[in-house]
């Protein structure tokens, strides 16, 4: 049985430290290679605190993914969000907004929800609303999309300024994984679903949303599981 119980003071104390010790696994030692000082200089110290936080950043939302999982896996097997709640520090409205749709765990979507611009990655891409025959690429890369639902998900729904635009048919084997831990899907016909298509799966219960459909945008960036 696992604990039950909140780590104590020390404990928190232990843990930030072995985080710490972690991120300066990946990053390495300040090696002080400024010809001018005898150790680290200022650049250097800042570089590598720098660095330390990019690897910190990639642990939380490492975290929040297992977070998710977590609480899914807890769902599967009858908890409810009354239990899940102060597990995770959070009221229990807090647990129903993120988990209370997820009571069954039958099916789920690839839910894109953006708002209607166009970015620069920096490296001569452009994703976001891009249109034209480039926007199914920019549609299906590269998100950040656990086992779960990549063995689940028969749709990719993609709304913009709240609002779904576009639905993917997304082909079970088609899952491609960009970099560690982004993956991008392939829509079946490396197309868009036909408005009959939509229909047949929405009234079928298979599809949770329609071109038309309110589906805001929420804070913590464009891809969300959608269960129901």
């Amino acid at each position: 049985m696992g604990t039950t119980h909140s780590l104590t003071a020390a404990e928190r104390a232990a843990l930030r430290t072995e985080l710490h010790a972690l991120a300066r696994k990946f990053t390495g030692p300040v090696t002080g290679d400024c010809a001018c000082t005898d150790g680290p200089c200022d650049d250097e110290i800042k570089n590598a605190h720098l660095a330390q936080l990019r690897i910190l950043a990639d642990i939380r939302r490492e975290t929040e993914i297992s977070i998710n999982s977590e609480v899914l896996e807890a769902r599967r097997h009858g908890a409810s969000t009354r239990e899940i709640a102060p597990a995770l520090g959070i009221t229990r409205q807090a647990a129903d907004k993120r988990w209370g749709h997820a009571q069954d765990m039958k099916r789920v979507a690839v839910v894109i929800s953006r708002r209607d611009r166009v970015r620069d990655d920096g490296q001569g891409r452009t994703y976001g609303e891009v249109g034209g025959a480039s926007q199914y690429d920019s549609d299906r890369r590269e998100w950040r999309v656990g086992e779960d639902v990549r063995t689940l998900a028969r749709y990719a729904i993609i709304a913009v300024d709240g609002i779904v635009q576009r639905v993917y048919p997304i082909d079970p084997e088609g899952w491609d994984e960009i970099s560690p831990g982004y993956w991008e899907f392939r829509a079946i016909g490396d197309s868009v679903c036909t408005d009959t298509e939509i229909d047949d799966a929405y009234a079928a219960g298979d599809l949770p949303l329609r071109p038309g459909d309110d589906c805001p945008t929420r804070a913590g960036g464009a891809y969300r599981p959608h269960w129901f």
